[in-house]
């Protein structure tokens, strides 16, 4: 699957860009954010819902979808790579075409993993 592969590669690129910065770097703001860290959490928040619904297809309702602690900005690399890392295996485990929960409906698991690919982009723009 060709979007799972550049959730991939966009995924190392931030990643490694979040452990290159500093702590003060990554307590300065990153409008809208009011801090690349907190960029950094809304985008783990992103992955960590589209893992959730992709995890959980099978259900007859959208999930109670689980929310990324806030921790202090030494952690925000570890947050988006965890996230992003079980965001990619539910992604492996699912079938082509396969529909998941996206928000409180269903989309193709493409248009999924798409929109968190788009989120670590703005989130890379943003650092």
């Amino acid at each position: 699957m060709a979007d799972a592969d550049q959730l991939g590669v966009e995924l190392r690129r931030v990643v490694d860009r979040l452990r290159a910065l500093s702590l003060d770097r990554l307590a300065q703001p990153a409008p809208p954010w009011p801090s690349r860290a907190a960029a950094a959490r809304d985008a783990a928040q992103v992955l960590a819902a589209t893992a959730q619904g992709v995890e959980e297809r099978d259900a007859a309702h959208a999930p109670a979808y689980r929310v990324v602690p806030a921790l202090g900005p030494h952690a925000a690399a570890d947050q988006v790579a965890v996230t992003g890392a079980d965001l990619r295996r539910a992604v492996a485990a699912t079938p082509a075409g396969a529909r998941v929960w996206l928000g409180a409906g269903r989309a193709p698991v493409d248009l999924a993993v798409r929109r968190a690919t788009d989120a670590l982009a703005a989130l890379r723009r943003a650092l």
